[in-house]
């Protein structure tokens, strides 16, 4: 491995053995030699084809495992993951929250990207929408209105409600990165749902959302769905400029 110096100087850094192993194997993940659901080489048969040792191995094995590419079962040859981005997406879910502790302006910037995101999911959603997928729709905001007094499962609702939104427009990844944006929003700041009557106006807020995709009317669903997420705004920058906590913020509603 070689870097650039201050001084412009090529200087070449000795890499562990470990991580030569790792990306070895990583190099044969990308090639298509261990596709998703393959087993590796047992430990033996690694160590020979890289002529190192078994701590090497264990270690390039254990750094794949907690990057979510493989699974190690004791007593079995380690197995390559079936990746979803739904999973990519969960393994960043302690950085995201770290991030967000660490730097307040991110949490305005997630809330503006948030923003321009669901508005283009609606959007999208209610020119493609189809049958079934309007269903799914229906049966979140049902389960949000059977949720009613019981937070936990009311925010659980309000994701299924947004996620079956992204998930009408046919994209995969539009769906997963719904989920996540939405589980980081509301595992920051834990109270969201739970100030007096944010439930009934966020179940009016979802049937109008509802209604205007059902109608498949674009620019509706998109001003209904503006309406609904900036409702918050004023409280939202309470809680950035310190005068709320996370823990005690309440009345945004999503």
């Amino acid at each position: 491995m070689m870097v650039l110096t201050s001084e412009g100087n090529e200087k070449l850094v000795r890499q562990k053995l470990a991580d030569q192993v790792l990306d070895r194997l990583l190099a044969m993940m990308e090639r298509g030699e261990l596709p998703p659901g393959s087993r590796l080489p047992g430990e033996r048969a690694l160590m020979a084809r890289f002529g190192v040792g078994r701590p090497a191995v264990r270690e390039a094995l254990q750094s794949l495992a907690n990057m979510g590419l493989i699974e190690i079962q004791h007593g079995e040859r380690a197995r390559v993951m079936r990746l979803e981005p739904s999973h990519v997406l969960r393994r960043m879910d302690a950085a995201v929250r770290h991030l967000l502790s660490c730097a307040p302006e991110m949490r305005e910037a997630l809330r503006q990207a948030r923003l321009v995101f669901e508005e283009f999911l609606v959007r999208e959603a209610a020119r493609r929408a189809a049958r079934q997928g309007v269903d799914l729709v229906r049966q979140a905001l049902a389960a949000q209105q059977a949720a009613r007094g019981d937070p936990a499962n009311f925010v659980r609702a309000d994701i299924r409600f947004h996620v079956a939104i992204a998930s009408l427009v046919g994209n995969p990844l539009y769906a997963a990165l719904s989920e996540a944006m939405l589980s980081w929003i509301f595992g920051f700041f834990p109270r969201l749902l739970r100030a007096p009557n944010v439930e009934d106006l966020t179940l009016k807020e979802h049937a109008a959302i509802l209604r205007a995709i059902e109608r498949r009317d674009p620019e509706a669903a998109a001003r209904a769905m503006k309406r609904h997420l900036l409702r918050a705004h004023p409280r939202y920058h309470q809680a950035l400029a310190g005068k709320n906590s996370p823990s005690g913020l309440g009345g945004e509603g999503e």
